[in-house]
């Protein structure tokens, strides 16, 4: 049993989750009930982001060991990356009773209350946190940049500007490649980047080049590119488009997902829904959903201009990009096999995704849910909670095109590193939506966003009279709100047109167009 264990150990430590997880298995086969066996498996799941898998295996060690610290912990790191703030305190705290000098408890307790929110005590929990890994001084803290992370968003949230800058800068002059904590200063305040910054990045480029070709320094690479493009792109066209083609070359190259699995997954999400019985499943829950709002679109479409709208409102709660149908969702439609659904799986979802947002909402008549991606799950989503409403943005193809080719979009989102990728998810996004305009028309409010930039007087009254917002559209309560998105700095200033008709990556526009047809003519061809 230990040569097994070690053997595992390593596995796990050269970062072989996969092989770790094997042996891992036919090891729980004799000894099911083995708390090292068990934790190994938890972690080389979460390793993999298999986080229902791992939460699952992780409560396995909970029942075997209460008092468990990493246990205890892990579980409430899981629960705070599927937004599940409520369960994430709960176990927060018990690892907090276990042992109170740790940081790694103080930097989950930090994450859940940005986004309950309570931006003070998230403050000063994330300042234990840094504190215990050495302060902000130390060059230690440079291999925890996510509690640096936490506590810059913290700051901008706040609006302590100043405050912001200042730990961005004191970041950045270590030398040490930042991506995030550069793209926030540039983005927030560009004539704090320093010259050194810039070439300091040129210089790890030059190094990485020459040391391997390893995933990490693949990814830094890609990473540093984007920087460099987003820096650029003020001031020599050129060269911040050739960054941005090489580090999408580069995502291009250690993607695993193929462009068209996202195709199948949305054929199999229509398959579902012809059924009957999944037709006529909000029966059970037909009073859920009422004051829910969901933003849903393609991403870089304008969902968080309308989100920050929206949550001028004094009776609305903005909740940000909740997964929680990405992660509910995508399980049963990977183990679908031409079997009804039953009923009431969709509206326990809907009751659990109340449960999951109270924590958040806290009373308020209106929720807003701001996750793109949620257009795939219109059915799931109106089968668990009938009352909700849906607002569609929707933008010119290219220019979309060009803003996702443009985001740093490593693993998120796969397809979003090519212009051909975007064409093939653009057709399904477009196919599927017309789906389901078909259905529930009455629910759902299409955006234009060339229309909202040059016409917002009009569309914000639309848009308020469809959601029932109550009191008057605040342009500076939007400009003040905090989004989690790549648009976080973007909401902070005007309403503009200026990306609209863009004229830029000209050699890929008539290509882009053309994948764009020829998707189209393909979801023409089936039959819906």
């Amino acid at each position: 049993m230990n040569i097994e264990m070690s053997k595992i150990i390593k596995l796990i430590k050269e970062g072989s989750f996969q092989k770790a997880e094997l042996e891992i298995r036919k090891g729980l086969k004799s000894l099911p009930d083995s708390f090292d066996l068990n934790k190994a498996l938890a972690i080389a799941l979460l390793s993999q982001k298999k986080l229902n898998q791992s939460l699952i295996a992780y409560n396995k060690c909970y029942e075997l060991n209460k008092n468990d610290y990493d246990v205890n912990v892990n579980i409430s790191l899981i629960f705070n990356k599927v937004q599940d703030y409520k369960n994430s305190l709960i176990f927060s705290e018990n690892a907090l009773k276990i042992n109170p000098n740790r940081p790694e408890v103080y930097h989950n307790l930090a994450n859940s209350y940005l986004y309950i929110p309570d931006l003070d005590k998230a403050e000063k929990l994330i300042l234990k946190s840094i504190e215990l890994r050495g302060g902000l001084e130390s060059k230690e803290i440079l291999r925890f940049i996510d509690s640096v992370n936490i506590y810059t968003d913290i700051l901008f949230a706040k609006g302590e500007i100043k405050k912001f800058i200042e730990v961005c800068k004191k970041v950045l002059d270590s030398d040490v490649y930042i991506g995030d904590i550069f793209r926030k200063l540039l983005r927030n305040s560009r004539e704090n980047i320093r010259k050194s910054y810039v070439d300091s990045m040129i210089k790890i480029l030059n190094q990485i080049d020459e040391h391997g070709n390893s995933l990490n320094h693949k990814l830094t690479k890609a990473g540093i590119h984007s920087c460099l493009a987003e820096y650029y792109n003020n001031e020599d066209k050129n060269i911040s488009e050739k960054h941005y083609i090489s580090s999408n070359k580069i995502i291009s190259s250690v993607q695993r997902e193929s462009v068209y699995d996202r195709q199948n997954i949305n054929k199999t999400i229509l398959k579902m829904f012809k059924q009957k019985q999944l037709e006529q499943s909000q029966n059970s829950s037909e009073n859920l959903g009422d004051g829910l709002i969901f933003i849903i679109g393609m991403p870089r479409s304008g969902t968080t201009l309308v989100e920050s709208i929206l949550a001028s409102s004094e009776d609305s709660f903005a909740g940000g990009e909740k997964v929680f149908f990405n992660v509910q969702c995508s399980p049963l439609i990977k183990q679908y096999h031409n079997k009804e659904l039953e009923s009431n799986v969709l509206s326990d979802l809907g009751k659990q995704y109340l449960e999951i947002i109270d924590i958040q909402r806290k009373g308020k008549r209106i929720f807003i849910d701001k996750m793109p991606n949620n257009y795939l799950y219109y059915k799931f989503i109106k089968s668990g909670l009938p009352k909700a409403k849906f607002v569609h943005v929707y933008r010119d193809p290219w220019d979309n095109a060009i803003s996702l080719f443009k985001q740093n979009f490593t693993r998120e989102l796969s397809y979003a590193s090519s212009f051909f990728g975007i064409a093939l998810e653009y057709a399904n996004y477009e196919n599927i939506m017309k789906v389901w305009m078909r259905i529930g028309s009455d629910d759902i409010f299409n955006v234009r966003y060339e229309d909202l930039v040059s016409n917002s007087q009009d569309i914000i009254q639309k848009l308020w009279d469809f959601c029932e917002l109550s009191g008057q559209y605040s342009e500076e309560k939007r400009k003040s709100h905090f989004a989690q998105t790549a648009s976080k700095q973007q909401v902070t200033k005007e309403i503009y047109d200026t990306s609209v008709n863009k004229k830029e990556f000209e050699d890929f526009r008539e290509d882009f167009f053309k994948d764009l047809d020829t998707q189209r003519e393909y979801w023409s061809t089936i039959d819906k």
